[in-house]
């Protein structure tokens, strides 16, 4: 007898359970392989239909919005990625249009045999459900048969996807023929274009209500910088800034040359008019026109006395030494007389006639004449001040015009190229809005179409995988069900004989 556990005690101990249990063995591999091969009768081939889209930024069309002012904000331009393309091809929208445009909710299952065998097999599927269902309370929320087919339909959909490191995007779908297949996948494909085109035109449309806007609102801006701009030429008799200003410029360089002019004449006049004076303080006012000189009595009456006195002098020293005081008296009278005559004029005009200096009188005019002159040149002087000063002062009131001009003509100018810019964009988005492609252009293509699937694109049960499985699978679940009862016996057993 052999030890429990040996090899040689383990062999036995196999081909003794598969003799007594070989009934049930044979019974469950049959059954298993049974249920594979309906099974594989009983499921439906899905045929995978593929298309390819690429996604490409398209921008505005050049075109940009604009702020209420009128000047352009940004140059944005609408991109879609491919990620996006994925998440609305997959998306429960494009999924309930699809059912609803080939009415995927209406179609019937396969009939036949296979139809039967899938409608137990539901069952089958479905009673650990139903069974809950009853158990649990609450009443379950059944599916309508569009949403049912929008959820087997997003199911099939697991195949879109993006390429790698490209802007291309694979859309795939399954289905339980070629042609719907194909079609599917040509419908989505196109649905997302569809759709991308639709929001385009929408924006379209926005952004050409919002330029008749803008537009409408620079119109009133250009017609208001308009009215200022003639007001102020109206009021301030401002037609040609170019043609002012010159005529101010010539003004003020014609005052400059009269006053260098009039200060060089000034300075000549005054020069002669110093002259003039210093020769008229040489001149007398008045000259003796007529005189008649006759001999001065005085003089006479002193050669009379002095003669006396010599004789008188002469006699004395005839008696008398000359330190006698009456020689010395006479001595001095005859000095004091000297003295006197030489002081006398020997002859005097008795009478004389007075006239006016004709050269005096002619140099008082000549200076008064030139006196009018220098008034008369320092006046202009200042008038020349004064014109070169209101011509500066003209300019600057022609600069300050000249800033308010321009800004007002900029102001017009800028409106003006606003609302063109304005009424172009509006142009151009009526024309957009009104297209296939919208304001964004062309941003998906389809870059390759679906064709019916062939055999590559099959997806079905193998027969022979299937059924080799099966093989498989009911050998080892037949021996397993077959050592686990013949286990549970003999574990039965020794606990009835222990008891």
């Amino acid at each position: 007898m052999h030890p429990p556990g040996s090899q040689s005690s383990t062999l036995p101990r196999i081909r003794h359970t598969i003799r007594r249990r070989k009934k049930l063995i044979v019974v469950s591999f049959a059954l298993i392989l049974l249920a594979d091969i309906v099974g594989t009768y009983a499921m439906t081939p899905l045929w995978l239909g593929e298309a390819r889209i690429m996604v490409m930024p398209g921008p505005f069309h050049g075109l940009a919005p604009f702020d209420p002012v009128g000047r352009q904000i940004t140059d944005r331009e609408p991109s879609v990625s491919t990620l996006d393309v994925v998440e609305m091809l997959g998306s429960r929208e494009a999924a309930v249009r699809l059912v609803e445009h080939f009415g995927l909710h209406e179609k019937k299952g396969p009939g036949g045999l296979r139809g039967v065998l899938q409608a137990i097999g539901a069952g089958i599927v479905g009673a650990p459900g139903a069974i809950i269902g009853i158990i649990t309370p609450g009443k379950p929320a059944e599916l309508s048969p569009v949403d049912e087919a929008v959820k087997t339909l997003l199911d099939d959909l697991e195949d879109i996807r993006s390429e790698t490191d490209t802007n291309i995007v694979n859309v795939g779908v399954w289905a339980d023929s070629p042609q719907l297949a194909n079609s599917l996948a040509n419908a989505l494909a196109e649905s997302v274009i569809d759709a991308d085109s639709a929001a385009s035109r929408q924006e379209a449309e926005r952004s050409y209500l919002f330029a008749v806007q803008e537009l409408e609102r620079a119109d009133v801006r250009l017609d208001a910088a308009r009215v200022a701009l003639k007001d102020f030429r109206e009021g301030e008799d401002f037609s040609d800034p170019q043609q002012d200003f010159a005529a101010t410029m010539s003004r003020m360089e014609q005052a400059r040359t009269n006053l260098d002019r009039t200060r060089s004449e000034l300075a000549a006049a005054n020069a002669r008019l110093d002259e003039t004076r210093v020769q008229l303080t040489e001149q007398q006012e008045t000259v003796v026109a007529a005189q008649v000189v006759a001999t001065n009595p005085v003089v006479e009456q002193l050669r009379s006395e002095l003669v006396r006195l010599e004789l008188a002098l002469a006699g004395q020293l005839q008696h008398k030494r000359e330190a006698h005081p009456d020689v010395e008296r006479l001595r001095a009278q005859i000095e004091q007389n000297e003295k006197r005559l030489r002081s006398e004029i020997e002859r005097i005009v008795s009478t004389e006639t007075v006239g006016i200096n004709p050269v005096h009188q002619q140099l008082l005019l000549q200076s008064l004449t030139l006196d009018a002159q220098r008034q008369g040149l320092e006046a202009s002087e200042q008038a020349q001040v004064e014109a070169i000063a209101d011509a500066r002062h003209d300019l600057d009131v022609l600069a300050q015009k000249s800033t308010e001009f321009d800004r007002l003509n900029n102001d017009v100018s800028a409106a003006a190229q606003v609302a063109g810019e304005l009424r172009v964009a509006a142009q151009q988005l009526d024309a957009l809005r009104h297209t296939h492609v919208g304001l964004a252009g062309t941003r998906i293509r389809v870059i390759e179409r679906s064709t019916i699937p062939d055999e590559e694109h099959k997806h079905s049960p193998s027969t022979l995988i299937n059924l080799a499985a099966g093989i498989i699978a009911g050998a080892v679940l037949s021996l397993a069900l077959a050592f686990f009862l013949e286990y549970w016996r003999e574990d039965s057993e020794e606990e009835s004989l222990q008891q």
